[in-house]
């Protein structure tokens, strides 16, 4: 006859489960309480709750500054990084592929760039940022950066070209 008030030596998961939501597991013959270190906790939470916030808001600080601080040379190849970087998706590739060579060295460049902007130009906001998100920080800054430039480049090549308003798009024929 099974004893329902005598612990199992190994309880099923689903036992774990709930005694572990109660703070509570067993664990052989004992009773056990899991341990949650109080800074991973913390960190977890920051990560999860307040980081992104913090990230996104320090991240963008540091893209306005090195757009803010960007020389004509320095946007030339920053807008060179963005356009060998969208080069290498697929539709981009179906109409003009950009050597690996060619990729290479404008990352190079690029990094060269960027290196001289964060450390010359922007090093505030670029400690601000390390200190907010070390991690993910600066793929968000850049990537905020490359729409800047894109708009910009996109901006002067379309107005006198398309000169259309939605009106004359939406208009029944």
């Amino acid at each position: 006859m099974l004893n329902l008030f005598q612990p199992r030596a190994n309880p099923p998961l689903a036992l774990r489960m709930q005694n572990q939501a109660e703070d509570l597991y067993f664990e052989g013959n004992i009773v056990q309480k899991p341990f949650i270190a109080p800074a991973a906790l913390a960190a977890l939470v920051l990560s999860l709750a307040g980081a992104p916030a913090l990230a996104s808001s320090e991240s963008d600080a540091l893209a306005d500054c090195l757009y803010e601080n960007t020389s004509s040379a320095d946007r030339t190849v920053m807008v060179q990084w963005a356009y060998v970087t969208l080069g290498k998706t697929r539709a981009a590739k179906a109409v003009q592929a950009i050597s690996d060579e060619k990729t290479k060295a404008v990352e190079a460049e690029a990094q060269k760039t960027l290196t001289k902007l964060v450390m010359k130009r922007c090093a505030k906001p670029a400690m601000k940022l390390l200190v907010a998100d070390p991690k993910n920080g600066l793929q968000d800054t850049l990537q905020t950066l490359a729409v800047k430039l894109a708009k910009r480049e996109v901006e002067k090549r379309t107005s006198p070209i398309l000169s259309l308003t939605i009106t004359d798009l939406l208009r029944v024929r």
